[in-house]
């Protein structure tokens, strides 16, 4: 007999099953750790379970909730109450544009399981086994995350939507036949919030452009749902763009969401170097290593933001792999020596070399490694 195994960590949700999964993840707890001199004197293997236990937890860590996402997370709060009860038709939906590995994704997920989670809260019959309402057996699904495949039609956008709320359709069906088909069981299963991540990727060439914006508008004027796109370069696309040039219906798409730009942190201000010190505390403050101090990662404050470019996600990415290679070197604390061994992203890792060329006069690159 086949026997199956989950992985641990958690992948995009592409179902409402794997969806719910997302929702109710715990991430790793911090471990207990002895004192130090009594770990070095534990034997080898049991210092490997613990050291263990410390790399799952850094490898998860803590996701720091910025001011620029409970900013974001306030706005859609207060679109939906907006549209809770508003008549028929579309209802004003919200676009987080923005670079890569500014935290887009995980901004909207996060919105969209505490969402459901405030409901679980509230209405715990609601997501029971056998819930009825009007004398059908429902299966509650208030949340509908879609994240969209390159080059993604509007046929694939239905059968997206099908898939996730496991709703089967024939071979053949036409676009029409599936959309007709899900908007019906969404509006059944009580749909309130419909999230399309990464709608960059949608076909918007000019072949395809109008009928795209046609389906996004036909789906949102037919569910009582509060929409919620992301998505790279989003207000220069066909889907938003706006202005002179701009066909009727991108004008249509563009009039009926509000842009949200979300952008990397800066040091330029006195606001962006508190807000970027309160990221690196934040993640430093939960860190299990025996021999880091509160602050060590503070006073890098600004090689920290050269490395990472101000990106919460690199900056993450950063701190976790050192956090691990910490535990493994057997440093037990994050230096800045330490982090010259950590290699990030090209694209990170060729903006940062040019960081320090122009910090040296473009001449002799920096040395790599300092104390830290």
């Amino acid at each position: 007999m086949m026997r199956s195994y989950a992985h641990p960590g958690l992948a995009e949700p592409r179902t409402k099953t794997e969806w719910r999964g997302y929702r109710d993840h715990k991430a790793p707890a911090r471990p207990v750790m002895p004192p130090y001199e009594t770990f070095l004197a534990l034997p080898k293997n049991k210092r490997e379970v613990l050291n263990d236990a410390r790399h799952d937890f850094h490898s998860a860590l803590a996701i720091i909730r910025t001011a620029q996402m409970l900013r974001l997370h306030s706005l859609m709060e207060r679109r939906m109450h907006l549209n809770a009860h508003q008549p028929p038709g579309a209802r004003r939906g919200i676009v987080v544009d923005g670079p890569p590995t500014v935290g887009k994704s995980t901004l909207v997920k996060m919105f969209a399981a505490d969402f459901e989670r405030r409901l679980l809260r509230k209405y715990p019959e609601r997501f029971d086994d056998g819930y009825e309402k009007d004398g059908m057996v429902i299966d509650y699904t208030p949340v509908v995350y879609i994240n969209v495949p390159a080059g993604a039609t509007p046929k694939d956008m239905s059968v997206l939507l099908a898939d996730y709320l496991g709703l089967p359709y024939r071979a053949g069906a036409t676009k029409t036949e599936i959309t007709k088909n899900v908007l019906a069981v969404m509006r059944t299963v009580g749909v309130e919030l419909v999230i399309i991540d990464d709608v960059h990727f949608l076909d918007v060439s000019q072949r395809e452009g109008k009928i795209v914006n046609d389906h996004l508008k036909y789906l949102a004027n037919h569910t009582a749902a509060t929409f919620i796109y992301t998505g790279v370069d989003l207000k220069r696309s066909g889907l938003f763009l706006e202005g002179q040039g701009a066909s009727t219906r991108a004008t249509q798409t563009s009039a009926r969401n509000t842009l949200h730009q979300m952008t990397k942190f800066t040091i330029s201000t006195k606001q962006g170097k508190q807000e970027w010190a309160g990221a690196i505390m934040a993640l430093e403050s939960v860190l299990a290593l025996y021999q880091h101090k509160q602050g060590q990662l503070t006073r890098l404050s600004r090689y920290l933001f050269d490395r990472t470019g101000g990106s919460i996600c690199g900056l993450s990415d950063l701190l976790r792999e050192g956090a691990i290679e910490a535990v493994m070197s057997g440093e037990e604390a994050i230096t800045r020596r330490l982090l010259e061994r950590i290699d990030l992203s090209e694209h990170a890792e060729t903006a940062y070399r040019q960081t320090r060329r122009t910090r040296t006069g473009g001449n002799r690159p920096a040395p790599r490694a300092q104390a830290g």
